[in-house]
């Protein structure tokens, strides 16, 4: 009997899904899958991050807590790019690009739609890097205020409609706190490359994609073409390469 491969999800969001002149101008995830070698090696750098930022052992370490610096997001970056064992698929929506009247005027359905779409990245990026017959546990982070029982219900239903994307590969699809799994301490990391890079801030409105460059090869296809599969921007894949800091030039997704 052979052994199948196991593979481990976990999903966290950046920026939030309001509407307003304050909110912030991207709603995203970050998710990382994760082999067993990937599980202790994630496991090991998180561990050693929170060393590295005194991170109190009864306290979640976080992007917006934790790695506010330069040289600690420099710091992050470096130990989370040399993990083993690990992918990253990123989906986030750039909302002055979309139409009032979409999910940007429901939150509800802002997250089930940026959830979907980054659960099929997940599962596709665990069929391509282990075949069919893996099996996944997905992860995501919990969310306050949110029903995630109706967005659970979405992903089941519509991804079950799906054809294409092989649902039956997940084993446990569910939502989690932060404190549960070092490995939603990662994901949370790696939600903050992506918003430094999108998000304009500090006294001069700079972004800071360095962070994310820096682990650009864990993207899922990143070693032939990262969009949209480990990069997908909406209302319109081309949107990320719009970015003065896209590495690739001669892109035409």
């Amino acid at each position: 009997m052979s052994i199948k491969h196991r593979l481990h999800v976990y999903v966290d969001e950046t920026g939030d899904r309001g509407a307003g002149k304050d909110s912030s101008p991207i709603f995203g995830m970050a998710a990382i899958v994760l082999d067993d070698v990937g599980v202790a090696n994630v496991r090991s750098a998180v561990n050693l991050l929170r060393e590295d930022f005194r991170v109190p052992d009864d306290a979640v370490m976080s992007w917006k807590r934790h790695v506010k610096t330069h040289d600690r997001r420099r710091r992050a970056a470096e130990v989370l790019a040399g993990v083993r064992g690990l992918r990253v698929c990123y989906v986030y929506a750039v909302k002055d690009e979309l139409r009032q009247g979409t999910y940007l005027d429901d939150h509800q359905r802002f997250y089930n739609y940026v959830a979907l779409k980054t659960y099929k990245s997940t599962l596709w990026a665990a069929r391509s890097w282990k075949g069919v017959g893996a099996q996944v546990w997905t992860r995501f982070g919990h969310v306050r205020g949110h029903d995630h029982r109706t967005t659970d219900k979405y992903i089941r239903r519509e991804a079950g409609r799906d054809s294409r994307v092989p649902f039956d590969m997940e084993q446990g699809l569910r939502w989690v706190s932060a404190d549960q799994y070092a490995e939603s301490q990662a994901a949370d990391l790696y939600g903050g490359f992506l918003k430094a890079a999108l998000w304009p801030g500090g006294e001069f409105g700079y972004v800071e994609p360095a962070y994310l460059l820096k682990v650009w090869p864990q993207i899922r296809n990143s070693e032939s073409c990262a969009i949209p599969l480990g990069i997908m921007s909406m209302p319109a894949n081309s949107l990320v390469r719009q970015n003065c800091w896209f590495p690739c030039d001669h892109c035409t997704k």
